[in-house]
């Protein structure tokens, strides 16, 4: 047997995409510290005049280019960012599994309970066959009642087959979000039990949004687009090279030192393509934040609306249909034994009352479901590739030479 909380616990420790998405925060925390690493320094040798003899130069070298204007501080800022929307998008990854492995549990639980009404049913059909066939051999009964009371077996057999087809599927389909062992259908444990009340719509989209993780990327994404327009606006500012030398003139007989600086000068190369473009992307990741907002309030709208139709249906059978039907059955039993009624007449109402616990049933499900992606935040794709939002260490490579 299974819980909802058993498959939840085994789909968070099997579903490859969050493994995948906990990688990428990882890379994203190594980039991190790649790119604040400041350049190697180059060591090498200088010989001049080596053809001139008594005249040749020889000299060790060692050379470092200094990074300016914070651009390595500014690399790091950028990946913090970065790091930061890759454990929101983990995040985000946990509710979509979660979602889609409550849905699915639900539809499965569903099913069974209709396989099990199915079957008990079945039971009673064939009861009422022997019932029909013995009155006909007493002269109580006609070869019409046994008739009708066979098509009806045959009907709830095949609903019974059919019922139980769909139930291994939803379970195939549960097992496979949920990395589950084995397809062999397993009992689920729970009760279809439907909510007090319908939440306000207004209110569930203000804390869906306040705590969804799919907001908190957004959020990430447009302070990391900020600094890299910060990192941009920054990469016209010079580095300088270094160069310290120590030799021996053979001429002189004597020693020296070299010191060389450099630094480019940013007169043609101002870096203005590259600052334009990472405005354009700091101005497209405000536009998907408002992006998110509205495809959340359209995903309710949906939600919603399969929630206020499932809940006024399931308020409908809990309230009226079931409690009519089931008075309508004891009647009919207690008709038919005190001679009132025809045995059709009591088959009709045997499957008006079993095609209501079948609906009623079914509706109980969606309603659970419906439930479920609330809870969820309306994230669903739990076997989707999470977003890998890491650019490489690019921007250490351009931290160099100052252009």
């Amino acid at each position: 047997m299974y819980t909802l909380a058993d498959i939840e616990q085994l789909a968070l420790s099997n579903n490859p995409a969050i493994a995948a998405a906990y990688a990428n925060t990882s890379k994203a925390t190594g980039l991190r510290r790649q790119v604040g690493t400041r350049p190697n320094p180059t060591i090498g040798y200088a010989g001049q005049q080596l053809a001139d003899q008594k005249t040749d130069q020889h000299s060790l070298f060692i050379e470092q280019e200094f990074v300016r204007g914070g651009k390595l501080e500014l690399n790091r800022s950028i990946l913090s960012h970065t790091a930061s929307a890759q454990r929101w998008e983990t995040e985000t990854q946990r509710y979509r599994v979660l979602t889609d492995v409550r849905v699915r549990f639900y539809e499965a639980l569903a099913a069974q309970q209709q396989l099990e009404a199915t079957r008990e049913f079945q039971s009673v059909a064939e009861r009422g066959v022997e019932v029909a066939e013995q009155r006909q051999k007493a002269e109580e009964g006609t070869l019409i009642e046994v008739l009708q009371s066979q098509t009806m077996l045959s009907e709830i057999a095949l609903a019974a087959e059919r019922t139980e087809l769909s139930y291994r599927g939803a379970w195939q389909d549960l097992a496979a979000i949920a990395g589950l062992p084995s397809t062999t259908p397993v009992r689920l444990v729970a009760q279809l039990e439907p909510p007090a009340y319908a939440p306000d719509w207004e209110t569930t989209y203000g804390a869906i949004v306040a705590q969804s993780p799919e907001m908190s990327v957004a959020h990430a994404l447009v302070c990391e687009k900020a600094a890299i327009l910060k990192r941009q606006q920054t990469q016209m500012t010079p580095n300088v090279t270094g160069q310290l030398g120590a030799g021996f003139d053979n001429g002189t007989d004597s020693g020296m030192l070299n010191v060389q600086l450099s630094a480019p000068i940013p007169v043609w190369n101002k870096n203005q393509g590259n600052i334009s473009a990472a405005y354009a992307d700091y101005r497209n990741a405000v536009q998907n934040v408002q992006r998110v907002e509205q495809s959340i309030r359209s995903r309710l709208a949906r939600t919603a609306q399969e929630f206020d139709a499932t809940m006024a249906t399931v308020k409908k059978y809990e309230e009226q249909i079931i409690p009519q039907a089931t008075k309508s059955l004891e009647l009919s039993e207690e008709g038919y034994k005190a001679g009132e009624l025809e045995f059709l007449q009591v088959l009709i109402v045997r499957r008006s009352f079993y095609d209501s616990m079948i609906r009623f049933i079914e509706a109980k499900g969606q309603l659970a479901q419906a439930n479920a992606k609330v809870d969820g935040l309306l994230l669903t794709g739990g076997l989707n590739a999470p977003q890998d939002y890491t650019d490489g260490d690019g921007f250490r490579g351009a931290s160099f030479g100052g252009q």
